[in-house]
């Protein structure tokens, strides 16, 4: 069953990287532009496209760890969190959002960055 999951999992990030190719290929190719470069709203979604794809590849190395030492790791969960962040964050259109939900996403960063801080210097702890 979980060879099933993993497969699946794989088979969709496979997918996102193909569709990325088409979506890349077709913005650089495009034969409407005269301009073999990249606008910024096109940048933004490839960009957008690489971090869904990255948080992919997390998800099914979390599932895997899980799978194998049937154990959660918390520094990898940690770690797609801070990716999806990241994505978020670059992605934000800061006219979008009221000030108070800019600072909420302040003060989820922090969290995430403090929570892997904290589980990094417990590894520390545990080696020595």
């Amino acid at each position: 069953m979980s060879f099933i999951v993993l497969l699946l999992m794989t088979l969709i990030v496979g997918i996102a990287i193909v569709e990325l190719g088409i979506i890349l290929y077709l913005d650089l190719f495009d034969p409407t532009d005269d301009v073999l470069f990249l606008e910024i709203d096109e940048l933004f979604k490839i960009f957008g496209f690489f971090f869904i794809i990255l948080i992919g590849f997390e998800l099914v190395e979390t599932v895997e760890m899980y799978f194998k030492d049937n154990v959660i790791h918390a520094e990898v969960v940690l770690l797609v969190a801070v990716i999806a962040v990241a994505r978020k964050v670059i992605l934000l259109d800061l006219e979008k959002y009221d000030p108070i939900a800019i600072i909420g996403l302040g003060i989820i960063i922090t969290a995430l960055g403090a929570c892997y801080w904290f589980i990094k210097q417990s590894y520390r702890v545990k080696k020595t």
